[in-house]
């Protein structure tokens, strides 16, 4: 599989002489990628990973691009089997009924719906449109009937093929604008499928989160980008949208959850205020000191006198970490969901493994790669008798 460095600015189209580089990361594999034997995982490719920031709009994003249809077409991420992200889409789902209880009806197209875990939790009196070109989408529509979806990826091309201009009241997208190669394409489309005055929902990791926590396990292909208030802001306000609400929630180690409006006219666009030289520098120092931190130290200990580690959080943070951190040889990982049972870390070679092999094939220390949903963990795991680590979110 090759990939391509991207010429123009993914949010705001400005040509790649306005980026200014911040990091490299060691090449690795594709963090979504699991592999069924141990042999694929082992020769799993790996890409260069360098970061970028555009001068224009802001935005930090990765160079070299990967093909959404290569990425996505075997999705291993069902969000209804997360039971954090469960919880999230049901305080979402009533915070959007409550915003437009006022609405007999409503249109409302969800981009990136995955298996519908915000879609089923909606008004049925809603009408409801889902748009997820995932295999994961795919096969969860067969077993509801409560929203059409399109089996496609979200674009202008596509809501002009399929008749949806000036047709949709709301829109929202959570978690997927990071995953989308030409996103100001996507902008465009939102603006055009919305009435007059519809709104545009986003919700987005949070890039001055990432950066406080220095979460550098965030930074990977499939997350093509990294989002803050003002980028948004920058790219979206020229298109004619205007800017409703920002709200800073937790998940995902800081979420933005922002409303934009479609008017008639392009929008005057804010100054950029933000200086975040000084985080991107500690975040560079975070990822190069990597083997510094205490759970690192501890790790590394237990393995020189031949005991056991494990990990527990088979998402796109371990492969991650795992990766980058390799000289830490875990057992195995541990997951939640049944898509991963029995798959192998790419590079690496690590297997993924029920809950039960905690108990089964006890180890002394764990290091939690999933850190987000660290609470739930350990309240699923209370006969795990060995000690809890954490590389990030730690207070």
């Amino acid at each position: 599989m090759n990939y391509s460095l991207i010429s123009q600015c993914r949010g705001c189209h400005a040509p790649e002489s306005n980026f200014q580089t911040i990091m490299q990361m060691e090449a690795m594999p594709l963090a979504g990628m699991f592999c069924p034997t141990l042999n694929d995982a082992l020769s799993a490719p790996v890409f260069p990973l360098t970061w970028v920031q555009c001068d224009n709009c802001g935005l930090v994003q990765v160079l070299e691009n990967i093909e959404d249809s290569f990425l996505f077409s075997d999705y291993n991420y069902a969000s209804s089997t997360v039971a954090g992200l469960v919880r999230h889409f049901q305080q979402y789902a009533a915070f959007l009924e409550s915003r437009y209880s006022n609405k007999d009806s409503l249109e409302f197209l969800e981009i990136g719906c995955n298996d519908g875990v915000l879609l089923n939790l909606l008004p049925q009196n809603w009408q409801l449109k889902g748009v997820d070109p995932s295999d994961v989408a795919l096969k969860a529509s067969y077993h509801q009937s409560h929203y059409h979806l399109y089996n496609q990826p979200f674009s202008l091309n596509f809501l002009l093929n399929n008749g949806l201009e000036n047709s949709i009241d709301v829109i929202s997208g959570s978690n997927c604008l990071a995953h989308i190669s030409d996103l100001k394409d996507i902008f465009e489309g939102a603006y055009l499928a919305l009435r007059k005055g519809g709104h545009f929902w986003v919700e987005v990791h949070d890039l001055e989160s990432l950066l406080q926590g220095c979460q550098w396990d965030t930074i990977y292909h499939e997350h093509k980008v990294e989002w803050s208030e003002e980028s948004l802001l920058q790219c979206l306000l020229p298109l004619g949208f205007s800017h409703r609400e920002t709200h800073k929630l937790p998940l995902h180690g800081g979420l933005l959850r922002v409303c934009f409006q479609k008017e008639e006219a392009p929008q005057p666009v804010p100054s950029k205020k933000s200086q975040i030289d000084v985080k991107l520098t500690q975040l560079r120092q975070a990822y190069e000191g990597r083997y510094q931190t205490k759970a690192a130290k501890i790790l590394l200990t237990e393995i020189n006198q031949g005991k056991s580690v494990a990990a527990y959080g088979a998402a796109g943070r371990a492969n991650v970490y795992l990766n980058q951190m390799k000289q830490i040889k875990f057992d195995y990982i541990v997951d939640e969901s049944p898509l991963r049972f029995g798959k192998f870390l790419p590079q690496v070679g690590i297997p993924v493994v029920e809950r039960k092999t905690l108990t089964e094939k006890p180890v002394g220390h764990c290091l939690i790669t999933a850190w987000n949903y660290r609470d739930d963990i350990i309240r699923k795991n209370p006969e795990f008798s060995g000690k809890w680590l954490t590389a990030f979110g730690e207070n």
